[in-house]
């Protein structure tokens, strides 16, 4: 990459951590500081602030990686970065993949940092899941109730979560001290269930569990900007461009379902233009494929960035692309504008977080 465009990322990086968060000057210089890799995409939930709750008109397709790829693609990733986190999953369900403690143990062998969000309405052999020895484990719920629970996590059962949290928590707890994995609840905080989480709370400490809370936000780019559009008095059309989808065409309308979702959220992806007005635009994006966060689709493709799911966005093999053109060809893509018009990028890695404090 040219000194010019390597500028050109460094000054669109600043926000991402001159706000405050987790993002650190030193992890923009990275080649990726966080690898999502997608080891299986199917998910037991359809939550519908999700892709998985918004699949009609989207290109989805259930996978599971192949191990011997799968240990080339680790072996690039400690190429890149030798440090690097490696979330095991990717808007899907990580226990759903029968040879889950295997696939840590190839992380770890790797001296990478493997991370695992569930929603844990699932749990299979959790002493080999543990034995494997995950650096961190979170457990994503949005309720204490089922009435409250399943309105942000569809198709699930809370009762069979913490069910499920007990069982973990125990056989977690058997362990020496030392040796004992960090295993985590993430509540997800909307205008209407805040009240059930100091019940939630109190379930997970007493198992040593650890708690936190977050605000629910879109987390689907294309459900994001088809919003954002739809909420706009005078929406741009999609750029059509050689050899990619119209997306005029390809991306369908916003359902009620996910409207409504959005109408539960404490900041909805439209506030994000005003939140970040001040911010300049760019036409480089940081946080994209081959940037701080790369994300591996099972069948070795790489994805635009970690927030679009539709199989149709995706810019190379990861195995055979270096991260430098993986940055370039993510440069001026249609979804990319789009995203940037309406500050979503800076919405969905929550840049500034005294700005989100101060709308809460």
């Amino acid at each position: 990459m040219s000194p010019e465009l390597q500028a050109e990322f460094d000054e669109a990086s600043k926000p991402f951590y001159e706000g405050g968060g987790a993002i650190t000057k030193a992890e923009t210089r990275l080649s990726s500081w966080r690898y999502f890799l997608e080891i299986n995409s199917a998910c037991n939930l359809y939550c519908p602030s999700c892709t998985k709750g918004n699949k009609d008109g989207y290109d989805h397709k259930n996978g599971i990686m192949d191990l011997g790829m799968m240990g080339q693609i680790l072996d690039k990733i400690k190429s890149e970065n030798p440090n690097a986190i490696v979330f095991m999953y990717g808007n899907s369900e990580p226990f759903l993949h029968p040879y889950l403690p295997q696939c840590i143990t190839m992380v770890k062998e790797r001296g990478l940092h493997p991370h695992i969000s569930t929603n844990l309405n699932i749990l299979r052999k959790e002493r080999e899941f543990l034995n494997a020895a995950p650096d961190q484990v979170i457990i994503s719920l949005s309720g204490w109730t089922q009435d409250v629970y399943v309105k942000g996590h569809a198709g699930g059962d809370i009762e069979k979560v913490k069910a499920n949290m007990m069982t973990l928590a125990h056989a977690n707890n058997e362990r020496p001290l030392p040796e004992r994995i960090p295993i985590l609840v993430n509540y997800h905080v909307y205008k209407d269930n805040e009240h059930e989480a100091p019940l939630m709370r109190e379930y997970a400490t007493n198992l040593g569990i650890g708690f936190f809370t977050s605000y629910a936000r879109a987390i689907s780019m294309e459900n994001a900007i088809q919003y954002c559009r739809s909420k706009d008095p005078d929406p741009s059309s999609f750029e059509v461009q050689e050899g990619r989808p119209d997306w005029n065409n390809a991306l369908p309308p916003i359902g009620d379902t996910y409207v409504q979702t959005m109408e539960r959220i404490r900041i909805k992806p439209t506030e994000a233009r005003e939140m970040y007005k001040d911010i300049p635009q760019s036409r480089v994006c940081p946080v994209s494929a081959g940037g701080m966060f790369t994300f591996i689709r099972h069948d070795g493709k790489t994805s635009l960035c970690a927030c679009v799911a539709d199989r149709r966005i995706s810019i190379g093999d990861f195995l055979d692309t270096p991260s430098d053109t993986l940055k370039q060809q993510a440069i001026g893509h249609s979804i990319c504008k789009q995203c940037k018009k309406y500050s979503l990028d800076k919405y969905f890695h929550i840049v500034g977080i005294e700005k989100w404090a101060s709308q809460i």
